[in-house]
């Protein structure tokens, strides 16, 4: 199956295909593309699908909306806990993130808006990362009482080095696009009005060249975060797992949830006598 029809199944994901250049959004623009479980499961396949795609020579990784993605759906929707739904929201996500490594077509990641915990993972895991000037970025899941275990183990200590790692991903701390380019997470920093149009121009680039000299060069340099992943992933998302499991991530949550809430009225008390 060709075009964009092969990709009519899912909810969570659109499509857009320009030549040999694909464009995949994150599709809840008013959660911030924040990733319930119907989004995970999405992502689950689509990886794998894309790979199997050869009209496909490049792709842009972006969110709709003010958002590239909120990362794991913390304010609303089900969690998982002990079972079998979590077993299958786990093996999920480990094939999320090594379907994306294995994906031979080059991905860019176009961060047009926060980028928060899984999000974060997926946009830094891609190939090259253009920035909005505007956006955020950040790996909070300690914040949230689990363990960094969905790929950022993966990618942030190779991009920025140990000590920094250690630092964003044991504080959950925010930053802004500057300052990830400045220490090396992300490559670039684009105006906010530009970021798709350069994405796109720069996808365009790498799929006009030569598929086995681009893909091979690509599939080569992730062998080096395939074997990061076969020897951190495991014991990262068991260990996050133990977290769900444990009740932690609950207790968390619930203490996230409650501080919003008094966040909220505080701010509506203040507005209203304003």
């Amino acid at each position: 199956m060709n075009g964009i029809a092969r990709y009519s199944s899912y909810e969570y994901l659109t499509f857009h295909r320009d030549g040999h250049v694909l464009t995949v959004e994150f599709n809840r623009p008013d959660e911030y593309n924040a990733i319930h479980i119907p989004m995970h499961s999405e992502l689950a396949r689509v990886f794998a699908e894309i790979r199997r795609d050869d009209d496909v020579r490049a792709v842009v990784l972006t969110g709709r909306g003010k958002a590239f993605s909120a990362g794991g759906n913390v304010l609303k929707g089900p969690r998982p806990t002990a079972g079998p739904a979590l077993d299958a929201f786990f093996k999920d996500a480990r094939k999320i993130v090594t379907d994306l490594l294995e994906v031979p077509q080059p991905v860019i990641a176009a961060i047009n808006g926060p980028a928060v915990g899984l999000g974060a993972t997926l946009a830094l895991l891609c190939d090259i990362t253009l920035m909005s000037r505007t956006a955020i970025i950040s790996d909070p899941h300690v914040t949230v009482g689990v363990v960094a275990g969905d790929g950022g183990l993966i990618a942030w200590p190779w991009l920025i080095g140990m000590a920094r790692a250690k630092e964003y991903l044991l504080t959950g701390d925010k930053l802004t696009a500057v300052e990830a380019e400045r220490i090396g997470l992300v490559n670039r920093v684009v105006e906010p009005e530009q970021l798709l149009e350069e994405a796109g121009t720069l996808a365009a680039r790498l799929a006009g060249g030569t598929v086995r000299a681009v893909q091979g060069t690509k599939q080569a340099l992730n062998r080096i975060w395939l074997d990061t992943a076969n020897l951190t992933l495991d014991a990262a998302l068991a260990t996050e797992k133990e977290c769900f499991a444990s009740g932690d991530h609950a207790l968390a949550v619930d203490a996230f949830r409650k501080a919003h809430a008094e966040a909220k009225a505080a701010k509506a008390v203040a507005e209203a006598s304003a």
